[in-house]
């Protein structure tokens, strides 16, 4: 299935979006310019109708137009299709010619002083017309009672115009108001999929860089764009490889420590097994399946280490915290070299604490921590020398002699693999990085200090 093109939907959104505020301003527009053309043509209407009106006179209690020489005469002379009626209510009335055909029900009757408007249709035109009431000029001859001239009352005018001329620009402009948005509509959707394109033209820069990230360039990262919406992209996409790279690379240390370790144990396996072939020694085969035991043993140790830091380091190892005896842990962890003490001749100064003293942590790892620690001194203190182990505060300090080491080999504890002594007893060097990365794991701090006198000092702290 082919997939769909970004810049048209965002083109389709942009016309539809453009077609509905164009058309709802076209709409509001035409009913404004609609409401402005009725209104002017009704004030033209009634302009008109009240210029007819002040050519109406009463002359002998008939109603007349003026004199036919008059401006206002000669103004309606030259009207088309202009049909109109007056009524006054001493019975008089005047009508053009030819005469309204159709009057509005009860025009005369109903007529004030302010105008009424209203279409009406006769055949097939519309006609708009408007009535009102007036006082027509009263003509009196020389000696007439006022009075008498006063009574003859008000009349009413109803004058017609054909809405010929206003339909006809309401509809010009009906056809501007609907073709100039569709023109401006087609310009949209014809210039918006380039600019679209353009718009984006800083995705497909992205899209060219992430071509060149892969295994073949560990460390590569998205650069900057430089556009607001894109870089919390660039910067979550960029975390994301780097989670992959420490991810890859804790693997090609494990895939490689793996391959080291076991090949080493596998090679002192292969001569032990040649050297016995070729060499008998005559020993007793218990000794011999002991000693592949113990090979076995490392490699099975070794393996578990590596697959025990690399998913402390990866932050997937289940942990709970709850409250743990610390001298408890302390005197099993002390149980498991406790062949390693008395082997090496090693004395175990430990104060216990007066009353139980407990630490929020992780037993499991609590446990790691504390047992590589022990073995670590225990494999390294000097023959017959002293281990001490104290409480301070929130902390717990082992201490031990280390004549053969210096500063710089402080340095390096907690790395992998490395020993000072090569071949020693123990995790294969992974015995502090174990612990380095349990105490991480559960918040606490472990620091490593060589005295002047040569005592090295393992602080583990936790509480801040």
């Amino acid at each position: 299935m082919k997939p769909r093109s970004l810049a048209g939907r965002i083109a389709l959104l942009v016309g539809v979006a453009t077609m509905a505020i164009l058309g709802v301003a076209s709409v509001v527009m035409d009913q404004w310019v609609d409401a402005e053309m009725a209104q002017r043509f009704d004030s033209d209407l009634v302009s008109q109708a009240n210029a007819l009106s002040a050519l109406a006179t009463l002359e002998d209690g008939r109603l007349a137009l003026g004199d036919s020489d008059s401006p206002h005469a000669r103004w309606l002379s030259e009207i088309d299709e202009t049909v109109y009626a007056m009524r006054c209510s001493g019975g008089q009335s005047l009508l053009s010619d030819p005469a309204p055909a159709r009057y509005p029900e009860s025009w005369a009757e109903r007529a004030t002083a302010q105008p009424a408007y209203q279409d009406i249709r006769i055949d097939h035109r519309v006609l708009r017309a408007v009535w009102f009431r007036f006082q027509p000029e009263l003509s009196k001859e020389p000696g007439e009672d006022a009075s008498a001239a006063a009574g003859a009352g008000s009349c009413s005018i109803i004058f017609m115009q054909p809405r010929t001329k206003l339909d006809d620009i309401l509809e010009a402009i009906d056809g501007i108001l609907v073709f100039t948005p569709m023109l401006a509509l087609l310009a949209v959707l014809l210039i918006t999929p380039m600019l679209v394109r353009r718009g984006l033209k800083p995705l497909a820069l992205l899209g060219n860089e992430m071509r060149h990230i892969g295994p073949q360039a560990p460390g590569k990262r998205l650069p900057e764009t430089g556009t607001r919406e894109l870089e919390p992209l660039v910067g979550r996409f960029n975390g994301v490889l780097e989670r992959m790279d420490e991810g890859v690379n804790r693997e090609r240390q494990f895939a490689g420590a793996l391959a080291h370790e076991t090949r080493t144990r596998l090679a002192e396996l292969r001569v032990l097994v040649d050297v016995e072939r070729r060499y008998p020694s005559g020993r007793p085969i218990d000794g011999l399946l002991a000693e592949i035991g113990n090979i076995g043993g490392e490699l099975e140790s070794t393996v578990s280490g590596l697959l025990l830091l690399t998913r402390l380091d990866a932050g997937v190892e289940s942990m709970q915290r709850i409250e743990v005896d610390l001298d408890s842990v302390l005197e099993r962890q002390i149980e498991h070299v406790a062949p390693t003490l008395n082997r090496r001749g090693l004395r175990l100064d430990w104060q216990r604490l007066p009353v139980a003293g407990t630490v929020i942590a992780d037993p499991a790892l609590l446990a790691i921590v504390i047992g590589n620690l022990l073995g670590n001194a225990s494999t390294y203190a000097p023959e017959g020398s002293v281990i001490v182990i104290r409480h301070e505060g929130s902390s717990l300090i082992i201490s031990n002699a280390a004549p053969g080491l210096d500063s710089s080999d402080v340095s390096h504890f907690g790395q992998r693999f490395w020993s000072k002594h090569p071949g020693s007893e123990g995790h294969a060097g992974l015995g502090l990085a174990l612990a380095g990365a349990a105490a991480r794991a559960m918040d606490f701090q472990l620091a490593f200090q060589l005295d002047p006198s040569q005592q090295l000092r393992v602080v583990l702290g936790w509480g801040g």
